[in-house]
C-alpha cells in the first residue's frame, strides 16, 4: 500500500494573498499508517478547507466527511463508523520568542512559508470517534460472542444492564 506523501497537507502561505482560499484534500488509510497507534483501520474522508488570509493572522474552518474502519471493542471484528464534523483553527503569526499557544491559537512566525495541517486533522478525526466503539446490538461476529459467553458467563462486556439484574439476586 502506498504511504501518504507529508507533502499532501501542507498549504503554501508565502505569498498567499488577503482572502478567502479554498482546498480540497483526501485522506485514506494510508494517511494513519504514518502515525504510531492508530485506532483506524483504514479511511475514505474528504475535507473541504476554507483558509481565510489576513495580514496578522488565518482562520482555517474544515468540514471532514466519510467513513472510517476502527476494530469494535466487543468482537474485535472491523466497524465502519462514519464522520462528518467541522473543525476551526486560528494561526496567528507573532515574532516572541517562546511558545505562545493557547487553546484557542497557534503561533507561527512570521517568515513560516507553510502550513502543514496533518496533524491537525488527525487529531480532530480521532476526537470524533466515540469512546466505545461497538457493532450494534446483534452485528456483532456471532463466533466472538459465544466464545466471550462461555469464557465469562452470560453476561458480556458492553450489554445492557437490566436494572431488573439485581433483583434476581434477591430471590436466592
Amino acid at each position: 500500500m502506498e504511504k501518504s506523501s507529508n507533502r499532501d497537507y501542507i498549504i503554501p502561505i508565502k505569498g498567499l494573498s488577503i482572502g478567502k482560499h479554498k482546498y480540497g484534500f483526501s485522506i485514506d488509510t494510508a494517511f494513519f499508517k504514518d502515525f504510531e497507534n492508530s485506532q483506524i483501520q483504514n479511511a475514505a474522508l474528504v475535507v473541504e478547507l476554507v483558509l481565510e488570509r489576513e495580514a496578522t493572522w488565518m482562520k482555517v474552518d474544515s468540514e471532514i466527511k466519510g467513513e472510517v474502519g476502527v476494530e469494535c471493542d466487543r468482537c474485535l471484528d472491523e466497524l465502519e463508523l462514519p464522520i462528518d464534523t467541522k473543525a476551526s483553527l486560528m494561526v496567528k503569526f507573532d515574532k516572541s520568542e517562546g511558545e505562545t499557544d493557547d487553546d484557542e491559537f497557534i503561533t507561527l512566525d512570521p517568515t513560516e512559508s507553510e502550513l502543514d495541517l496533518k496533524q491537525f486533522f488527525y487529531d480532530y478525526i480521532c476526537l470524533t470517534l466515540p469512546l466505545q466503539k461497538v457493532h450494534k446490538q446483534g452485528d456483532c461476529n456471532p463466533d466472538m460472542i459465544a466464545r466471550l459467553r462461555s469464557v465469562g458467563g452470560e453476561k458480556i462486556i458492553g450489554e445492557p444492564d437490566s436494572p431488573f439484574d439485581k433483583l434476581k439476586d434477591l430471590l436466592n
